[in-house]
Parts: structure tokens; sequence; C-alpha cells
């Protein structure tokens, strides 16, 4: 991938990689970045289907796109995606992807045909009292609290350090509208790291405007498994992608020659059975097991979810892989040659 400024770069088709025959990939992880890595490698990089082998540990793909029907609570949607205009890469995956719904069109003319004729906005975000509008609904109400958000900005990550938000904020920040849009619009909570605020406040700062009535998100027709992982997976299926269910990898055998890190061999459970697949020079490891909904549990209407600090299947390979170097420490998605 080169990396340039417009379109010239983005609508090219690449040539073929030199090798690519002999090569096989094995994606770690389902969600939408593992099912893109899949898309992009028969795609850009011209990888046979038959090559790529995806493990999930659930039953059905998606990760976080979810929408599953449990017939002891109902349907069930665990997390999603909030979209807007530049997800670039996903924008750019889904013109590939063929819609299941309108012949001949894409996922992307879909989505967007969809967006145009029932584009999404709220009149009202904030209510009280029973259902009653909040006067200043559409106000931030920060007042001189604006300047701790600028603050924020010009800070350095480093310098941030493991702050939350609480121990960065006042107390009056915590009283203004836009305390609430943004906590309900990203999920945040005041122990969260401030340094994750920050990194939000720079990726979406162009929305803002569109908070309080959700003007600056783009939504699906249907729940997102629905919408946006069943088109991806008929296209793997279409071009013989081997995607196995069920199937937790629990460890990744990591050699370390001088600056690289090479995959050796993947050990992972199938059906509770363990079995280990040997990796070669020729084959591609990648890890996505950052799903947002790992480890949660169910409520329902008349019971409150249950939190729990067992670990999930996410977390337990990010553990084994951390114990061998610290470099995988810092964050999930990481990357391997064989």
């Amino acid at each position: 991938m080169y990396y340039t400024s417009g379109n010239f770069e983005a609508f090219a088709r690449p040539r073929k990689p030199a090798g690519v025959d002999k090569k096989s990939a094995y994606l770690v992880g389902s969600g939408l970045a593992g099912l893109a890595a899949a898309v992009f490698l028969i795609r850009d990089g011209q990888m046979a289907g038959d090559r790529i082998h995806l493990f999930e540990e659930l039953p059905l793909a998606g990760g976080s796109l979810d929408g599953i029907e449990k017939p002891h609570l109902g349907f069930v949607t665990r997390g999603g995606r909030e979209m807007e205009n530049h997800f670039e890469c996903m924008w750019d995956m889904y013109r590939s992807i063929p819609s299941l719904k309108i012949p001949g069109a894409s996922y992307l003319d879909q989505f967007y045909w969809l967006d145009k004729d029932a584009s999404n906005s709220s009149n009202c975000c904030l209510i009280y009292n029973r259902g009653n509008w909040v006067p200043d609904d559409g106000m931030y109400t920060l007042g001189k609290q604006s300047k701790e958000l600028v603050n924020l900005i010009m800070k350095t990550e480093e310098s941030l350090g493991d702050q939350t938000i609480e121990e960065f904020f006042s107390d009056a920040f915590f009283e203004s509208n836009f305390w609430i849009y943004w906590a309900t619009m990203f999920s945040f909570e005041k122990w969260h790291s401030v340094a994750e605020m920050r990194r939000y406040a720079m990726r979406f700062i162009h929305h803002i405007d569109g908070l309080p009535d959700f003007t600056s998100l783009k939504f699906n027709k249907y729940n997102q498994y629905d919408s946006m992982v069943k088109p991806i997976l008929a296209y793997l299926e279409e071009h013989g992608v081997d995607i196995q269910y069920e199937s937790k990898v629990t460890n990744i055998d990591v050699a370390f020659e001088g600056n690289k890190k090479v995959a050796k061999a993947l050990h992972v459970t199938v059906a509770g059975e363990a079995k280990v697949i040997n990796l070669t020079e020729d084959d591609l490891v990648f890890v996505t097991n950052g799903s947002i909904t790992e480890s949660t549990t169910y409520g329902s209407h008349f019971e409150v979810a249950k939190p729990t600090k067992a670990l999930g299947g996410s977390w337990n390979l990010w553990e084994s892989l951390a114990a061998q170097s610290d470099d995988f420490s810092r964050g999930l998605l990481q990357g391997f040659t064989g």
C-alpha cells in the first residue's frame, strides 16, 4: 500500500504480489477487522480464497456487529459500529461487496442510497421529568469549561499517562450537556482513560455539530449482522474462504529473529479438542481479536446483566502473546509473517 493524498492511489488496482500463490493466511477473529482483512487479501492481495483461514471462537461471525435471536431473551444486539463519512477503508471494501438485496449493486451503493433517502436525525436528544424536552437541548452548556477540552487536545498522549477522565476534568465539566452527548454516543465513563477520550476527540472533531441530533452518524436498514456481516460472508464463501466457527486460538508460538517476529505455530481448540497448526515461511498470521463485546454477559427486561471477571478468548490470547514479548502488551491488533 502506498500513502498519498487524493484518490490517485485509491482507485488503482495493485500489481499481484510476488509469491502470493504460495502463501496462506490465518486470521484470528471474524469481526469486521478479520472479515475486511480477508476481503483485502482476495481483492488487493490477489490471494486465492481457499488459502485463507478464519478462526472464530463463537458459532457466528461478526464480532461486535451483532444481531442474535435468543429465545429466552428476545433479539439481542450487544455492540455495533457508529459509522460516518470518513470510514475510508470500510467504504472502500464495501464498494467491492455485492448487495444481497439489490441486483447489480454493491453494499456501498445500497447503504448510500438508503442514507440519501432516509438520512438519520433526532429531533430531541435530552429529556427529563418523564419525557419532557430539556430546554437547552442542542446547546453544549460548557461555558469556560470549553477551555478544558482545548487543553486536552493540546496535550501529548504521553503527558496524560494513566489519568482518568474524572481526574483530568473539573466537576463542572460533567454538568454540561456536552458530556452527556459525548458519554452516551461513545459509551464513555468517568473512569475511562482520558488519553482515549483525546483520541476520540481528535478523530471525530469534524462531527461535533452532529452530537446533539445524531446527524453525524449513518445507520443500516437492519441490525449490523444482517446488514453488514452477511454480505461479506457471502463474498468470502463465494471465493472459497475457510471459516471455522467454535475454534478458539489459545496461543501463537512466536520466534524472535532480530527485529522480526515470526509465527511458528497456532494452538487452536476446536469443539473442545486441542490441535496445533504448524506454520511455514509462506504463511501470514493476523490477530484481530479486539472485540468490544468480549466477556459480555446478558441481562433481560427484568434483570440487570451481571458483571464478570472471567476473561474470554480475546484476553486469554492477548495474555499468552504478552507473556512472550512486551511488544504484544501495547495493543490487540498484531500482524505476523510465518
